[in-house]
Parts: C-alpha cells; structure tokens; sequence
C-alpha cells in the first residue's frame, strides 16, 4: 500500500514537473497532409465489365421493351436487370486493368455516358416496378442512346476483345 501510494505521488510530482517545463504557448505545427485515398481499381477491364455484366443485363431490357414480360417472374428479372444497369453505370466509372480504361474515365464524355446508363436502368426499374410496357420501351431506348454513343465516341468496333460472352442472353 505505501509503495503505492509513493508511486503516485511520484508520478504525480513528475507530471507537476514536466506542466512546470512546458512552455506557455506550444509552437503550432502545418497539419499533416494526409495522403490522397487512392480511388478504388476494378480488378479486371471496363471491357470485360462491359461485356459480362452490362450485356448480361442490357439485352433482356431491350427485349423486354419489344416482348414485355408476361408473369411476376418475369417482371422481378426485368427489376434485376434495371438494378445491374443503373450500378454498372457507376461502376464503369472506376479505372479498370484495360489499357485505355485510366483515359476513358477521365474523359467527361464517358461519365456522362455512364451517367445516361445510370438513369436508364433507373427508369427501366420504375416501369418494371409499374409493370409499364411503355415505360420499358422508353427505358430500353435510352439504354440503347448511352449504349450507342458511347461506343461511337470510345470503341467504334463493338468487339468484345476476346471476352467469352454468354450465348443464352437475352434468355429465349
């Protein structure tokens, strides 16, 4: 008990000690510049997202605009589909491992694309949710808009640069 209690009187006598050495005002130093988080990198090509992910949900909304869905079944795809689309808008706004993909992203054309698919899977999901054929004809059409110019203004030859694409999409 007494070593104790000489301990903190010590530690208190120290702590006195050390206030009485401080100066009154501490010289103030610049913030340290934390360092920018680096944006988050897909782990593969904006063109292998394109192709296995924007096709994959891309195509059964285009045809449901022409060949609407005809059970609950098919109008929760459709909603599926509308919710890949309108993420992968925004997700193909990340730098991807392709080889122009750090140029595209930069490229205020591109996100306005992206931004454009975005919105249209967003619109396809409000009909889907409506069950509004003309809704999803609409949605469809924009799809089709960011889609194509898209394609026009950054990879004029559509190929899918090797890319297995999956044959039973759009379902039959």
């Amino acid at each position: 008990m007494k070593i104790c209690i000489l301990l903190a009187a010590g530690a208190a006598m120290g702590a006195l000690g050390l206030a009485a050495c401080t100066p009154t005002k501490v010289a103030e130093t610049p913030p340290a510049t934390a360092p920018a988080p680096s944006a988050p990198k897909l782990p593969v090509s904006l063109n292998a997202v394109m192709v296995a992910m924007v096709d994959h949900a891309a195509e059964p909304i285009w045809v449901n605009g022409y060949k609407p869905p005809t059970s609950e079944a098919g109008w929760r795809d459709l909603e599926y589909n509308a919710h890949e689309v309108a993420v992968n808008g925004k997700l193909i706004q990340l730098v991807g491992t392709g080889p122009n993909d750090a140029k595209w992203v930069a490229n205020p054309d591109w996100i306005r694309y992206a931004d454009a698919m975005s919105a249209a899977g967003m619109a396809a999901l409000a009909a889907a949710k409506a069950k509004d054929v003309a809704g999803v004809n609409t949605a469809g059409d924009q799809l089709v808009e960011s889609c194509e110019g898209c394609h026009k203004t950054f990879k004029p030859d559509l190929t899918t640069g090797g890319i297995y694409k999956d044959p039973n999409y759009p379902k039959k």
